[in-house]
Order: C-alpha cells, then sequence, then structure tokens
C-alpha cells in the first residue's frame, strides 16, 4: 500500500472523527447513525496505521491488491448503511400513510 494512501486513510479517519464528533455535540446525528460513522472512522485510522492489516485481509480474501480490498471494505460498509437507511425510510413512509388516513378520517369525522 502507498504512503500517500496511508495518509489519506488516515487524514479521512480524523476528519471523519472530528466532523462526527461535532455533529454529536450539536445534537444533530442520532446515537446510533454516530456509532456507525465513528466505527468507519476508525477503521480508516487503523487501515492507515496499520497496513498489514490490509494485507493480510487481502490474502485471506484472495485478492490481488490491498488497495482493492480497502475499496471493497469501504464499499461494503456504505452499502450497509445505505440498506440500513432504506429500510429506515421504508418505515417512516408507512407510518406516513397511516397517520394522513388517521388525519383524514378525524377531519371527515369533525365535519
Amino acid at each position: 500500500m502507498s504512503s500517500t494512501l496511508r495518509i489519506l486513510l488516515f487524514v479521512a479517519g480524523i476528519i471523519t472523527a472530528s466532523w462526527i464528533l461535532y455533529r454529536i455535540h450539536k445534537s444533530k446525528v442520532k446515537v446510533e447513525d454516530a456509532v456507525f460513522w465513528v466505527c468507519l472512522a476508525v477503521v480508516l485510522l487503523l487501515l492507515g496505521i496499520f497496513p498489514s492489516f490490509s494485507y493480510w485481509l487481502s490474502g485471506l480474501l484472495g485478492i490481488q491488491a490491498p488497495v482493492n480490498c480497502v475499496f471493497l471494505l469501504i464499499i461494503a460498509l456504505l452499502l450497509e448503511k445505505v440498506f440500513t437507511l432504506s429500510i429506515k425510510l421504508s418505515q417512516l413512509e408507512d407510518n406516513i400513510e397511516i397517520l394522513s388516513a388517521e388525519v383524514a378520517l378525524r377531519t371527515k369525522d369533525l365535519e
């Protein structure tokens, strides 16, 4: 793994952790979402500090280049987050349908 990628991972981890901690302090992020982003920042920091882990993981998974393993890991984590947000969005849309139906029934009863 090149030193440029190591530095980039380390800096991205620091920036991500700082941003999330700032947003938590301003109460703009739910705790469960903040845990995910802090964990992602820690993974980036660890990959930047200990590149041997990416070599080990790429060998374990049969991936030729450790850089591809890092990208695969990050993409997999972000896909998991998108899937989780998609589930939450579906649940909220269902709640909106139920609430709008209740409001319509109540306004009809008032008339």
